[in-house]
């Protein structure tokens, strides 16, 4: 019987053994095409697929209540990945460290393949979840949930139709859902998670893809949409300055906090160093969700590598690195942008290289704590007027529903380089919480956070990171004002706004000549603001009771963008004065009023290259007249200045000896102005 049981068993080694050779042959092979011939834009294949996009999606009623679009950089339960992986083993170790990874797998067979990868890799088991079900792909990004709080203390997940045809990826978000036992919501407007971030106070931003991705929404009715299903108050849409393919929006920028923005730099002589430092200066000139100006950090991405391709979870910050020279300054910037965070770096799986378009972040999702303990609170920032205290507000929300302890919500603070000191908060009404910070003397520094604890076990700060990085203001030097500028915000809501300007007057009120020593804008060139008079070049006196008139004018060949927004300057030696400017080309009137009986010229194509056909319509036989007018407001081109009769024309209009930019066709029948944008780009 003994030969006979060492038969059995060599033969139960030898099926044991095809059985692991099978299984890790099916392991290489799902590693070595982990997205099953899809990439990360949609294929040939796809393409001829398109109108299965948002097929059969069906969208619910919003969220109930106060809805808030939880950021990436708030409290996370942990991390969605995908199996077959886009991300290395040690990256995930280091993950499930602190936090929760969450697997997707294909089926059962996949999940006790990962088990064994897993253990065999040091991850901690302990901090690892599964959920079966089918993907396309490994960018969880691009399709995974996007969480939001709503109601009384609940946490959601609002789904869109995925802006590709992958129906098993497409249905992640809902099986998520149902998964954690949490409601699901659907939003109809095609999204993709690489091209979107939110600040969790309201103000979202995504590239003109969300635009030429929903043709059947106008702009208005997108952003309402936003508002209703994730509470953004403000949706910043901006141009893609890569000229890439994908259009996403982490393939250069990342919000960090409500007012800090990450945008990646490249030197002088790459294509792109125009739009992108463009893009910088927008978000350099707007407002974030603190009543200031973003403060915008930089990396350095010469050789295009994806630095801004990063994931933020809690209190660790991975990067994509290239193994290159360029890495340890990424990652300073980080250090640099984020202080208190842990910095971490990591390549790629040789089989899932990080490109510029397809890193870290596109393979990775947060998953928001859906216990929370949320802190939401307007900071006191820059320069703030002396007072006999300043008084600290802020909602404290406990989303686990067990309460906050009543002596754990603080206020810490410190005076200059002075030690920290402690300030009880006190809960006046519901989860309303409140304390003083004494009065100091003028031109001290003011630096603070809070901090709070609940039944749950959760602490948390604002800001997130608490010390490290606090909020910090100053009290105001008070001195009385030489000059005033007013008024404080200039809106520019038509065309005619635009060439002709805006005033702001500039008074010296007090009893002695004033110096000024400039006036400008705070973007940089070619942002397209210029000022007159052009013959008043600071420095120069102005008198006791003299003033001056500055007329604001916009140049619309100097950028492509549709939103502008900047800050006019005015300095003396004793002061800066800042006027707000603000421009959105999709707000302008297009027609001025008239009798109707015309309509507005139109362009096609647009963008011109070489020619375009002008078309337009009269009620009336007369003279037409359709000029090109360029940024400054000078006729650049006539294309009619004749009679016509009654009904429709088409006109060829040859734009080749043009610069490159952005022109007004302007057509004038005597009774109605009408202005067309056009674009000419060679």
């Amino acid at each position: 019987m003994a030969p006979i049981s060492t038969a059995i068993t060599m033969r139960i080694r030898f099926y044991a053994a095809i059985c692991i050779l099978l299984s890790a042959i099916s392991v290489m092979a799902q590693q070595a095409d982990p997205n099953h011939g899809l990439k990360h834009w949609m294929t040939p294949e796809e393409a001829s697929h398109r109108d299965l996009i948002g097929r059969g999606f069906v969208e619910t009623d919003p969220p109930a209540g106060i809805v808030r679009n939880v950021e990436e950089f708030g409290p996370a339960e942990g991390v969605l990945v995908r199996y077959p992986f886009g991300i290395p083993i040690n990256l995930i170790k280091e993950m499930a460290e602190d936090d929760t990874v969450t697997t997707i797998v294909g089926n059962a067979s996949n999940q006790a393949s990962v088990t064994s990868q897993y253990q065999s890799n040091g991850v901690n088991l302990a901090h690892c979840k599964f959920l079966i079900a089918p993907t396309d792909t490994y960018w969880t990004r691009d399709y995974g949930p996007w969480y939001v709080t709503y109601g009384d203390k609940q946490v959601g997940i609002v789904d869109f139709p995925y802006n590709r045809p992958r129906p098993n990826d497409d249905d992640i978000p809902k099986k998520l859902a149902t998964s954690l036992g949490i409601e699901w919501f659907g939003m109809n407007v095609i999204q993709t998670g690489g091209n979107y971030m939110t600040d969790g106070m309201g103000q979202s931003a995504s590239t003109t893809l969300v635009w030429e991705e929903n043709p059947g929404q106008s702009h208005e009715q997108i952003a309402q949409k936003m508002h209703d299903y994730l509470g953004i108050e403000n949706y910043m849409v901006v141009p893609d300055p890569n000229g890439t393919y994908i259009d996403h929006i982490d393939c250069w920028g990342k919000f960090l906090a409500p007012d800090k923005i990450l945008i990646r730099k490249v030197p002088p002589t790459h294509p792109q160093y125009t739009l992108i430092e463009n893009t910088a200066a927008f978000f350099a000139s707007s407002i974030s969700s603190y009543g200031t100006p973003y403060r915008v950090f930089r990396v350095n991405t010469p050789n295009d590598e994806p630095y801004t391709n990063s994931f933020i979870l809690n209190k660790k910050v991975f990067v994509p690195i290239m193994g290159n020279s360029n890495d340890n300054a990424a990652l300073l910037a980080y250090q640099t942008a984020m202080p208190g965070y842990e910095i971490l770096g990591y390549l790629a799986n040789p089989s899932a290289p990080w490109e510029s378009t397809d890193a870290l972040h596109c393979r990775t999702h947060e998953m928001a704590d859906r216990g929370m303990l949320y802190i939401k609170h307007m900071p006191l920032l820059g320069q703030v007027t002396a007072q006999a205290d300043f008084e600290i507000n802020a909602d404290i929300v406990p989303f686990s529903k067990q309460p906050v302890y009543s002596d754990s919500a603080w206020v810490i603070y410190k005076v200059n380089s002075g030690a920290w000191d402690t300030l009880s908060m006190v809960n006046s009404a519901g989860d309303h919480w409140t304390a003083s910070i004494p009065g100091q003397m003028e031109g001290d520094t003011v630096s603070y956070f809070i901090t709070a604890a609940d039944a749950s076990g959760r602490r948390q700060n604002h800001p997130f990171i608490g010390a490290p990085d606090p909020h910090v203001f100053i009290i105001q030097v008070f001195s009385p004002p030489d000059v005033t500028v007013a008024p404080d915000t200039l809106q520019f809501e038509t065309w005619e706004d635009m060439y002709h300007g805006k005033k702001a007057l500039v008074r010296n009120y007090s009893s002695q000549p004033v110096t000024i020593n400039r006036i400008n804008t705070q973007g940089t060139d070619p942002f397209g603001w210029y000022i007159d008079p052009w013959n008043i070049e600071p420095p120069f006196i102005l008198n006791s009771g003299d003033s001056l008139i500055l007329n604001v004018k916009i140049d619309l060949q100097a950028g492509k963008t549709d939103i502008r927004c900047d800050t006019l300057q005015v300095s003396t030696d004793a002061s800066v004065h800042n006027v707000f400017l603000c421009l959105d080309l999709d707000l302008l009137t297009g027609i001025n009023p008239g009798d109707g009986t015309s309509s507005e010229p139109e362009v096609f194509p647009n963008p011109v290259q070489t020619t375009a056909t002008v078309g337009f319509s009269i009620e009336k036989a007369g003279r037409v007249k359709i000029d090109v007018i360029s940024g400054t407001g000078q006729v650049a081109a006539t294309i009619a200045d004749n009679n016509f009769s009654k009904g429709k024309h088409s006109l060829t209009w040859n734009a080749q000896k043009l610069p490159s930019g952005i022109y007004l066709v302007r057509f004038d029948d005597g009774h109605t102005v009408g202005y067309t944008k056009v674009l000419v780009n060679r």
